[in-house]
């Protein structure tokens, strides 16, 4: 190597590949961002960009071609994980989830092409015969990018058909800015389809007309990372305040429904009867005992029998203060109360105010 052989286009490339795997340590390495989808992202940008960079070495010549040549096995084949990770991604992204087979199908060209490579690095085949299938694998590559960019268009239909008619719970995610992508993701595949068929009718050695592929790839990496993050966090905000949302409608409902519950009570004096029970509210009120004793439990911080039995403490305690009912008996109160015993009425009186109701009556008119 006496000189690299750089210019102002490879060192976009060159720009495009560190900002790649920049990009992708950094989502890699993000707590906040470790999900599957993201994993997925993450390898789509490392396979774009390690490509770039494998052929940016050769056409810099800070890594002569004859040493891949060479050393077959150095040589990886990025180009055909690309789409499969890119597939997998949408599929994540969609929240479908990524079947076994799905996985064989297309990670398989990869490993047939390693296969190939070290075979190819241990028989020494004829360089006619090497180039021939060299060259049929870059289309076979082609074909297969061109059959994975479709599965992705029939992914998506599937998704946006099933979502045509979404519930008012649903949040639907945006799919253009994918479609967009494939369709550029096409234009590349043409470039890098008409790059390889002029690269067989020219003399020239070195990568120049790979140049607008490369630096087509450059600005895709900046496009799927961006716009994949911002997306996504697009979708996972929704979701979160629509959860939000429907906690506080939930929320202010059940406070609605108690205080109903809690007018009833008062007003009716249902606590005035000593049989009132869970059963009986429930169906009076033509509500679960479950959800009744729940709306209770959370704004009255009660059980149901606690709950009834203060109100009929309070009830007893306005009895006892009054002048009107003087001449009473303590027990007949607490049992106009809605209490069904002396006992009863003696022992939540005393929880609830730390006094029996004699004590009470005597501490209040000392006052």
């Amino acid at each position: 190597m006496n000189s690299l052989n750089l210019n102002i286009f490879n060192i976009v490339i060159l720009v495009g590949i560190i900002h790649g795997i920049i990009f992708s340590l950094v989502i890699a390495f993000n707590k906040k961002r470790h999900s599957k989808t993201n994993y997925f992202l993450v390898l789509t940008s490392l396979a774009l960009a390690l490509s770039n960079l494998q052929y940016w070495f050769m056409d810099t010549e800070l890594i002569n071609r004859s040493v891949y040549d060479r050393h077959h096995l150095l040589f990886i084949p990025f180009e055909f994980l690309i789409l499969p990770f890119f597939y997998f991604f949408v599929k994540s992204y969609l929240d479908k989830p990524v079947k076994l087979h799905e996985k064989i199908l297309l990670y398989s060209p990869f490993v047939i092409c390693i296969l190939y490579l070290g075979i190819k690095g241990v028989i020494h085949l004829d360089i006619k015969l090497a180039k021939t299938i060299n060259l049929i694998i870059e289309y076979a590559s082609i074909l297969l990018s061109i059959i994975i960019v479709l599965l992705i268009f029939k992914v998506l239909n599937n998704y946006e058909k099933s979502h045509s008619k979404p519930l008012l719970s649903d949040i639907k995610i945006k799919t253009q800015w994918l479609k967009n992508l494939l369709f550029l993701g096409l234009g590349i595949i043409l470039i890098w389809f008409a790059s390889i068929s002029f690269l067989e009718t020219t003399t020239n050695r070195g990568f120049y007309i790979f140049y607008p592929l490369w630096i087509s790839i450059t600005l895709i990496i900046y496009w799927i990372g961006y716009t994949a993050i911002i997306q996504k966090q697009i979708f996972i905000d929704r979701k979160e305040i629509r959860a939000k949302k429907e906690n506080i409608l939930k929320v202010k409902a059940n406070k609605t429904t108690y205080h109903k519950i809690d007018t009833l009570i008062t007003v009716s004096k249902l606590h005035l009867n000593h049989e009132l029970s869970l059963q009986t509210l429930s169906q009076e009120l033509n509500l679960s005992e479950g959800y009744i004793s729940q709306l209770i439990n959370k704004n009255a911080h009660l059980n149901f029998n606690d709950y009834i039995n203060s109100i009929r403490v309070g009830e007893a305690k306005n009895m006892l203060l009054d002048s009107d009912y003087e001449n009473y008996t303590i027990v007949a109160i607490g049992l106009e109360a809605g209490f069904n015993s002396k006992s009863s009425f003696y022992s939540a009186f005393k929880k609830f105010t730390n006094k029996t109701p004699v004590e009470y009556k005597k501490s209040v008119r000392n006052l």
